[in-house]
């Protein structure tokens, strides 16, 4: 049996990368000794993962010279890749050169806003030739320019030194394989992402952990689709935003939305979220009793207040998490805001919870959406349970544990805490395949005709009982803790990350049906020591409920979002509603019986609780004015906020 060698080529690729990924390495490092003021805790952390990012960007910078060796050995084709890579080193190079300048000038990574810095060319210039040793600079890369010459040219002589085996189809799909999972970059169904550099709420460590080039592209798809915000509209409708949040020290010119809230008979009560996955209103059995689909819901409900209005800005799981944890709606225009690495510093009402244990759970993963740098950058002390922390865990389908076993998990953690607690427990198996898990406790598949199912929005069996088990799980979680002492001193909000749009929807108004807002309206349960057991009709948004909690826990605070405490009737209610797939953008305003809708082709006042969509903007034009100002007004400052939101603000 004949020895299988190992081709020169094959080693020749992966000794470009290697000296490619210690290029970017040894950059690392420099910039580690350049601006660290001492070693600290994390920093091991932060280049064990700055070194994983360097190494996908090594594989993909050399993949153009390893599709190179799979060309016959001709002089033409090297000479021209390695011309090629005598520019690209240097182009790496130069990134990492501007990217130690950003990050003296804005302690910030590179990223694709220096584009925007750049748009006055001759200020730019001449800031760089005043700030920079430019001429030094330009003779470096000329020096790299040839050094990366050679170097590619030597590779690739070597690479064809010795003639390749007839196996050499194994050696290219192994390295294809290598190639692959480098670049994938984690032992996960989910890829190496940008927040996982965002470990932790200190600006150096994360700043240490990411890779220029790759905030670079990861920064420049917002920063091309123009995510940002407008300062002339946000002042233009300032005056009635500011009214509207309740601001004190109004101030139009630097844009003030801070209220200063002062404590109010403050408690230590602990505090349970629950983000319960498409919540919708119209599929539980709040709207539909009859096929019963959220019975434990609808139980819980009776125990504290039942918000009905109760709004999500946006669509989208990861956006539902944004507003909750923020207090500011998501506008993103691209994607989501979580996905959006210049805007990962925000503030949030949960560091104000003193003293405080702070646990987030979710059967999947944090990576999802990169909501894992919104939550670890922005609140301190954070510990997060998520596939692959959790003991002994069943991994139930691609969204990872089963919604019962999580909140098993997360009862008996909870139980074992001393300290009070803030616990933010976010369910996702309510999603396709709707995998029912063989460990089901004494859940019972129920069966209904398609036909009836479909006329609450139901796809059919599998989804009605998906919803179903999902309430199930969370019944099951309250059994558990009605039995710790902790229960009776905690406060819990239960939600719908968002709704769903249905375009048949028994009970409902036509009216509500048209106008979509089923894909944003979702129960709000209210439990705790000193709630009414009552149903409230007050239109409310995902957005309150951080200031709701800080609200009845009567603590100092400093609103910086737009966040209202629903319990304070004194404040003017409403919910602002940003439909982002529909294009041109479709944003509205929900206020009592009224939802003024901002979208060409089928712009007015309506009342969604009738049969028919009729435009009241002529027969009640003072209300219609108000509401579209407030509308325009609301968006315009979720923007500006989002941009002025830093962490620890």
């Amino acid at each position: 049996m004949k020895k299988l060698s190992c081709p020169t080529r094959f080693k020749a690729y992966f000794i470009f990368v290697g000296i490619t990924f210690l290029l970017m390495a040894l950059m690392r490092i420099v910039f580690y000794f350049v601006n660290t003021m001492g070693y600290q805790e994390g920093v091991l952390k932060a280049l064990y993962t700055g070194f994983r990012f360097d190494i996908r960007i090594a594989f993909l910078f050399s993949l153009p010279f390893g599709l190179f060796l799979l060309l016959p050995a001709k002089k033409i084709f090297k000479q021209i890749i390695s011309i090629l890579y005598a520019i690209l080193f240097a182009a790496l190079v130069l990134v990492y050169f501007f990217d130690f300048g950003y990050y003296a000038y804005l302690t910030q990574r590179l990223n694709a806003y220096i584009f925007e810095l750049a748009q006055n060319t001759a200020t730019s210039l001449e800031m760089v030739w005043q700030s920079y040793p430019v001429i030094k600079g330009a003779l470096a890369l000329l020096i790299i320019v040839f050094i990366g010459y050679l170097l590619t040219r030597k590779i690739a002589n070597y690479a064809y030194s010795k003639q390749g085996g007839r196996k050499g189809w194994v050696f290219v799909l192994i390295a294809l394989i290598i190639t692959a999972a480098f670049i994938h970059g984690r032992f996960s169904q989910y890829p190496l992402r940008w927040s996982n550099a965002y470990f932790t709420t200190d600006n150096f460590l994360t700043s240490l952990a990411l890779n220029p080039l790759h905030n670079l592209y990861d920064t420049y798809k917002f920063a091309k689709a123009g995510s940002g915000f407008d300062t002339a509209k946000t002042k233009e409708y300032y005056d009635i935003t500011a009214e509207f949040l309740g601001v004190k020290n109004k101030d139009k010119e630097n844009l003030n939305f801070t209220r200063e809230i002062e404590a109010k008979n403050p408690k230590q009560y602990n505090v349970v979220i629950l983000l319960v996955e498409s919540l919708a209103w119209d599929k539980t059995s709040f709207n539909a009793p009859e096929i019963d689909p959220t019975p434990k819901a609808a139980l819980l409900a009776k125990e504290g207040t039942l918000f009905t209005r109760f709004f999500t800005p946006t669509i989208g799981t990861a956006r539902g998490v944004f507003n909750s944890i923020t207090g500011v709606a998501d506008t993103s225009a691209v994607k989501t805001s979580s996905r959006n690495p210049m805007i990962v510093s925000q503030h949030s009402l949960i560091n104000d919870l003193a003293g405080y244990k702070k646990f987030y759970f979710i059967g999947g993963s944090t990576n999802w959406g990169n909501v894992r740098g919104l939550l670890q950058y922005n609140i301190d002390n954070l510990k997060i349970f998520e596939e692959g922390t959790y003991e002994n865990q069943d991994r139930n389908d691609v969204w990872g544990l089963s919604d019962l076993d999580m909140f098993r998990y997360a009862a008996r953690e909870l139980a074992n805490t001393k300290e009070p607690f803030f616990a933010f427990i976010q369910t996702s198996g309510y999603h396709r395949p709707y995998t029912i898990p063989e460990d089901h406790g004494t859940f019972e598949v129920k069966e209904l005709e398609e036909d009836t199912l479909k006329e609450y929005g139901f796809s059919g069996n599998k989804e009605y009982n998906s919803m179903r088990f999902q309430d199930y799980a969370m019944g099951e979680f309250f059994d558990l803790i009605k039995k710790e002492p902790f229960y009776k001193d905690t406060i819990f909000l239960i939600y719908g990350d968002h709704g769903l749009t249905s375009w048949k929807s028994k009970n409902l108004k036509q009216s509500f049906i048209d106008l979509e807002l089923t894909a944003n309206n979702v129960p709000l349960i209210v439990l705790g020591p000193g709630i009414k057991k009552e149903v409230n009709p007050r239109v409310a948004s995902q957005v309150d409920v951080t200031a709701t909690m800080a609200g009845l826990l009567g603590i100092k605070h400093n609103q910086t979002g737009l966040g209202r405490n629903i319990f304070d009737n004194n404040q003017e209610e409403g919910a602002l509603i940003i439909n982002h797939p529909a294009t041109p953008l479709k944003i509205g305003f929900v206020q009592d019986d009224y939802y003024y809708l901002a979208w060409p082709g089928k712009e007015g006042l309506f009342k969604y609780n009738e049969d028919s969509s009729k435009d009241y903007c002529l027969q009640n034009k003072q209300k219609c004015d108000k509401m579209k100002n407030l509308t325009q007004g609301l968006y315009e400052a979720a923007r500006y906020i989002t941009f002025h939101h830093k962490q620890g603000a």
